[in-house]
């Protein structure tokens, strides 16, 4: 009540402010203050989301916000509050690569919610050296004005203009360290140490700065270090490839590419109901009490396990070790756990991997 109240009370201020000021300014001046963008921002009221972590707020201008209270506390957390820096692209200019564990182990998500594809479409420009020039992110096509949304939840560590290529970049940081970057929109929609959620409209696309045309450039960042953004990402199913990913310090590399895997399996599609004896399958799915109709069952279930058998051992797919090779990598190339993997081998996610050694996928 006291809320709704208080909405009340400041529309009726700012109203009357208004009215004042179309009345003793004169013409030219309240032509300048009909427009939108010059109109008093004072905030009249709130309203409620389906999230209950965000509300929205309306503001006399006829503009809004998102208003998230509860995140306020994620200031206190070291990833916003060391190397935070609005100035400049580049926060971690003391940190260099040799600094970087192996091996860095990266919660992406907990939940689907908790991700949302930049923009979904094919890449037209992967992430590589291009006519001789580090290509530090993937293109994908689009159309000026398309919303360009924010992958993961985070904090907006910069969002202007940027005069060394990027035009209009938003750059945010997440709470697991990476940075995500989208560059060449023709406006941004957030501020900067603004927090966003996942699927938020961070902009839209254009084609500002160095651009031959409307794409959205998107980079992925760890301590300022660039890698392929593939690497977490199908872009053009709009899907996260992995919920945690381990993300190796060899990869902060220009050569160091995503490419899918050739398993070794056979394409052959095996079915089940062209492999078995009809009459049998039948029998078996009558339920008839007869003798001959519990053998049937009993022949039926043989050769449904055979053939289970046969197919799982057909599409098995294994690995064999080699320098360098940890559980992590192993699972994040293949798209299994280390749980999956460790069960099917009969090992522990601490056991030594010996080179040489066959390790069974799936």
């Amino acid at each position: 009540m006291g809320e709704k109240f208080t909405g009340m009370y400041l529309r009726k201020i700012s109203l009357v402010f208004i009215f004042l000021l179309t009345v003793f300014l004169s013409p030219a001046q309240r032509n300048t203050i009909n427009k939108l963008k010059d109109l008093p921002k004072i905030p009249v009221d709130t309203i409620a989301t389906s999230d209950p972590d965000t509300k929205i707020i309306l503001f006399t201008n006829n503009t809004w916000a998102y208003y998230r209270p509860t995140m306020d506390a994620y200031n206190e957390l070291p990833v916003y509050a060391s190397y935070w820096d609005n100035s400049q692209i580049f926060s971690y200019k003391s940190v260099e690569l040799k600094d970087l564990p192996e091996v860095i182990d990266i919660c992406l998500i907990n939940s689907p919610s908790e991700f949302h594809v930049p923009y979904q479409g094919r890449v037209t420009s992967k992430y590589g050296i291009r006519k001789r020039r580090s290509h530090n992110g993937v293109d994908i096509p689009l159309k000026v004005g398309e919303p360009i949304y924010a992958a993961f939840e985070g904090k907006v560590r910069y969002a202007k203009f940027n005069t060394g290529g990027y035009g209009n970049l938003v750059i945010v940081r997440h709470k697991n360290g990476l940075e995500t970057w989208y560059a060449h929109l023709s406006k941004t929609n957030v501020e900067e140490n603004e927090y966003v959620k996942a699927g938020q409209v961070l902009g839209f696309g254009g084609s500002t700065g160095r651009s031959t045309g409307p794409h959205l450039h998107f980079e992925v960042r760890y301590n300022d270090q660039v890698f392929d953004p593939e690497f977490l990402m199908d872009f053009e199913n709009g899907r996260l490839k992995f919920e945690t990913f381990a993300l190796e310090r060899s990869y902060f590399n220009i050569n160091s590419r995503a490419s899918e895997l050739l398993l070794e399996d056979d394409d052959e599609d095996w079915n089940f109901q062209d492999l078995m004896n009809p009459d049998l399958q039948l029998l078996a799915e009558l339920g008839d009490s007869t003798a001959i109709a519990l053998i049937a069952s009993e022949e039926f279930a043989k050769k449904q396990a055979q053939i289970k058998a046969q197919e799982e051992a057909k599409k098995a797919v294994y690995h064999t070790v080699k320098k360098g090779d940890v559980l992590g990598k192993i699972s994040r190339n293949y798209g299994v756990s280390v749980a999956e993997i460790c069960r099917l081998n009969n090992i522990k996610s601490t056991t030594t991997l010996q080179i040489g050694k066959k390790l069974r996928i799936r």
